[in-house]
């Protein structure tokens, strides 16, 4: 039988080249060399008459076309994987998820119908905790993480990078919210010691030094809600407030948006006896994600 198809390892190249942004560390990964790796893209390439990747700088950054074909490509590649994974008996796995509080709630959870719908057969035990679980000690088969990257011990995947700008409930002070950033003093600032005012208040221009007094939360979901109860002004990253500002519960006072230098990651162990669906699971997040690394 004749198939226009490109080849398996071609496809699997594609894909790891696109997750990493590098040919180099795609080599790494599927224990190729870098000539490797170029020559399937370029194979790619020819045979779609796209070009799939540009370089900008120290990263091959996918096109346009590359962004929609990587979406295909592992959804191929997910079927692949889990037709395989455990011979013809349709055996239902599980994967234990670590998440943060409020990003399981803000942000996983309305999401996770699609995932739950696309793999029937794989099985999400939700872990929600507010410290790091050692995946290494086998407290969980993955995570998602925010922070700078790099952790030992664990493969991990960038998913997107973050923003942070202020919020209030539409009724707050009977709906006269301020309308430029000098008002924000006379306004109550919320507190959250893992998101300081200070880096948004000095891109704003404004000679505030960080809020000394008002309300301070630990959970960035729990300032978001006594945003929405209407307690103050809360600095929000944009990750975690998008459902309530299109569900009108807060609304974003100034265009200006300070970028976070951390990110989210998926990260899991490369040892885990079950990676057909982490596989899967890391897919459908890139997925979720895409174009916001």
């Amino acid at each position: 039988m004749t198939t226009r198809l490109p080849p398996l390892a071609t496809l699997q190249a594609f894909e790891a080249a696109v997750r990493h942004q590098s040919y180099t560390r795609a080599a790494q990964e599927l224990a190729l060399t870098h000539g490797a790796i170029s020559h399937h893209i370029t194979g790619l390439e020819e045979r779609l008459g796209v070009k799939l990747f540009e370089r900008e700088k120290n990263r091959m950054v996918p096109t346009e076309q590359g962004r929609l074909l990587v979406v295909k490509v592992r959804q191929a590649l997910g079927m692949l994987e889990r037709s395989f994974a455990d011979g013809a008996g349709g055996k239902q796995l599980t994967i234990n998820l670590s998440v943060l509080p409020s990003m399981a709630g803000r942000w996983l959870v309305p999401r996770l119908g699609g995932f739950i719908a696309r793999h029937p057969d794989i099985d999400l035990a939700i872990d929600v905790r507010a410290t790091i679980a050692d995946l290494a000690a086998g407290e969980a088969d993955a995570a998602l993480r925010f922070g700078a990257g790099g952790w030992p011990e664990v493969q991990q995947v960038r998913l997107m990078g973050d923003e942070s700008f202020p919020v209030c409930a539409p009724g707050y002070r009977n709906g006269q919210l301020p309308r430029s950033p000098e008002e924000l003093a006379d306004c109550v600032l919320m507190r959250n010691p893992w998101l300081p005012w200070e880096p948004w208040l000095h891109a704003a221009g404004l000679p505030f030094r960080e809020p000394a007094r008002g309300p301070s939360f630990t959970d960035s979901s729990v300032l978001l809600d006594a945003a929405a109860a209407g307690l103050g002004i809360a600095l929000a990253r944009r990750t975690l407030v998008e459902g309530d500002l299109q569900a009108g519960r807060l609304v974003r006072l100034f265009e200006l948006s300070v970028p976070d230098p951390y990110g989210h990651y998926f990260v899991w162990r490369a040892d885990h006896p079950q990676l057909p669906a982490l596989f899967a699971l890391r897919d459908w997040l890139l997925e979720q994600t895409q174009g916001q690394a």
